[in-house]
């Protein structure tokens, strides 16, 4: 299959990624397929626990985009969906207590479109038909978007959804026509993959927990408040390596650990 539909001014599409978490109607991955291609994307990730997901149903709703829908990967955890992923963006219907910066769909793709254009895999994260992304889901995110609706009927179904920010993302690409990736790129701008965010995140998490700060069978929600601390930082990859190696050090050469 080709990673490309349409001209050149496009390409920037083939680094990003569509997620769909737990969708209870494989037919909705078939016309999410559907939404994709039409606009040029054809990067799909499932994150579910059946491994089946190219039923008749999704087939047929699928319509022309059947290679979109059959090389769909699927994960069994979000974590494993995202971990080569370095820009991630989730979609919430409804404003939530998480203080994550919220924008409607052209603003969130300006804000992903230089990561695009210059090689590093983007996602954007759909949540369940009926409850969307859960709040430790959304903490996985760098931005939230809000697709502004009609409040008095404001139904929009997953493939509607996908439908609005894959239009978004190919006029952004658009808008960038044949620009080059820029020569003097902004480090600071390159984010660190998601797997390594984890990793620092587990290990920060670890020590708390040795220290006696959090309980070994915490709830979640103070680690939920430092995630969000760090999140604000929006910091680059270069950044989380001296902030993870400065608090390592720390801890190694602590009082009494026998240095």
């Amino acid at each position: 299959m080709s990673d490309n539909y349409g001209s050149e001014k496009y390409e920037c599409l083939n680094n990003m990624v569509i997620i769909l978490v737990d969708p209870s109607h494989y037919g909705n991955i078939g016309s999410a397929s559907r939404a994709m291609k039409t606009m040029g994307l054809s990067k799909l990730r499932i994150v579910s626990s059946n491994g089946n997901i190219i039923t008749d149903e999704a087939l047929a709703l699928s319509k022309g985009a059947a290679d979109v829908l059959k090389s769909a990967e699927v994960f069994s955890s979000l974590d494993e969906a995202l971990a080569d992923v370095t820009f991630v963006a989730g979609t919430s219907a409804r404003h939530r207590s998480i203080e994550l910066p919220l924008y409607q769909p052209r603003e969130a793709v300006e804000k992903i479109r230089p990561h695009l254009m210059n090689g590093m895999k983007c996602a954007i994260m759909f949540g369940r038909e009926r409850t969307g992304l859960t709040n430790e889901e959304l903490q996985r995110c760098d931005i939230h978007i809000n697709i502004d609706a009609n409040p008095e009927y404001s139904s929009l179904n997953l493939a509607m959804s996908v439908q609005v920010l894959s239009y978004e993302l190919r006029q952004a690409c658009l808008r960038s026509g044949n620009q080059e990736p820029a020569a003097d790129f902004d480090e600071g701008l390159r984010k660190p993959k998601h797997s390594d965010l984890e990793q620092f995140y587990n290990f920060i998490e670890k020590n708390l927990c040795d220290c006696g700060f959090l309980k070994k069978n915490h709830n979640g929600s103070v680690m939920g408040q430092i995630r969000r601390v760090y999140a604000k930082a929006d910091m680059s990859a270069h950044e989380l390596r001296i902030i993870y190696g400065t608090l390592a050090s720390m801890l190694k050469h602590r009082p009494g650990n026998g240095e």
